[in-house]
This record gives C-alpha cells, structure tokens and sequence, in this order.
C-alpha cells in the first residue's frame, strides 16, 4: 500500500499466495486508515483507485459507506461484456481508434450515487475486450475517468518491480509465517529510507533520477 505522490509504503499484509484480493480489501483499508487516522470530513477527499479484483458489489457498498471516494474496475466481466455490447461505438467517446468508453446506467443500488462507464477495446490476439468503470467523481468527463484509472497502473508496477529487484525481494523467502512476516516489516523499511534519503541526501545530485534498484546497486 503506497501514498502518492511521496512514494512511502504505509504498510503490508501477508498472506497464502492462493488469496483472493478482495480478502484483502477490508484489512488493508483499515490498516491505511489506522496509520494515516483521517478525520471524519477527510474520508470524502480520500479517492481509492481499485483493479478488478476488488471491485465486487459488497466490496464497493463498504467503501461507499465510509465515506470515500471511489475509482473501480468492475469485478463481474459477464456484467460488462452484457452491459458494454448493448452500446454502440458511435454513443461512445473513442479514446482511441481502437477503444472507446461511454456512460451508462448503473444497474446495481451501492446506497450512493455511482456512475458507471462502458469500456470496449480490440485486442490482436483476444478480439473484443470488455470492462466497467465504477465511480463517484462526478465532476470528471468519461474520458478523464478513464485516464486517472490508467494512470494508477503504471506507477505502482514500477515500484513493484523496483522493490523486488532493489531490495532482492525475489530471492529471499522465509519457510515460517512468523519469519516472512518479519521479513516483509524490514523491507518496508528499506524501501521508505530509501524513499526518504532521495529527498535529502540525492537531490541535486546525478543520482537524483535513480530508481531503488541503481540506488542500491550503484550507489550504496
């Protein structure tokens, strides 16, 4: 669980490799709020930015219902293949010549206001692709959505990919429960000194532009 635009880790949960994401959700939720302890008019400006995996109808119904803002990719693929082939292409807005999005009803009540968008791209090797988008940014155009759920992805894959091969995480595993988890707690530490030295130790430096990985193989 990382905190834009600082790049800190506020903290991770452990679990059996077979573990669905929406499992998580709740735990991780409360674990943010515990170390970030928003006040109660803060959790309206607070916007989670979820992938398919968390984006079940129950799932969203919690959040919703602690107050949070909400950007998800919807869970059911059946309900979004039904619901984005009854839209044509043309009552769409086209993102690209191969993908377009458009706004259409919401078919589930969540207990607030939701906004649900149309997604619909070919692909070379699967054909026609699929998905909803579920939100309550009003005030955002379709494509705007669209747009901030994208831009969620790359960012955290690369920190991902960072912190495996900077801190070595794909070569050390623990065979006890207990062990891992510690092993887990050090690496989140590792990762925000890390963070954390790039601010007062590197800026102005030509090494102000390295990741974690060149920062701890060709600097330290």
């Amino acid at each position: 669980m990382c905190v834009r635009p600082y790049g800190e880790t506020l903290g991770s949960l452990l679990y059996p490799g077979a573990q669905h994401s929406i499992g998580c959700l709740q735990p991780l939720i409360l674990l943010a709020e515990r170390m970030m302890q928003p006040k109660a008019h803060q959790f309206h400006r607070l916007i989670w930015r979820l992938d398919a995996g968390f984006g079940s109808d129950d799932a969203i119904k919690w959040l919703l219902a602690r107050d949070y803002q909400l950007l998800v990719k919807g869970y059911n693929s059946r309900r979004a293949m039904k619901v984005a082939a009854q839209v044509e292409s043309h009552d769409g807005q086209p993102l690209r010549p191969d993908k377009w999005i458009a706004q259409v009803p919401t078919q589930v009540r969540y207990g607030r206001r939701v906004q649900t968008l149309a997604l619909k791209w070919d692909t070379p090797s699967k054909g026609a692709r699929y998905a909803l988008l579920l939100h309550t940014l009003a005030q955002f155009a379709p494509a705007q959505v669209a747009q901030l759920y994208d831009a969620r992805g790359g960012t955290i894959e690369s920190d991902i990919k960072q912190d495996k091969l900077g801190l070595q995480l794909l070569r050390r595993r623990k065979h006890r429960w207990h062990a891992q988890e510690a092993w887990v707690i050090l690496s989140d530490l590792a990762h925000n000194l890390l963070i954390w030295s790039k601010d007062w130790m590197f800026t102005g430096s030509r090494f102000e532009s390295y990741g974690l990985l060149r920062l701890v193989q060709d600097v330290l």
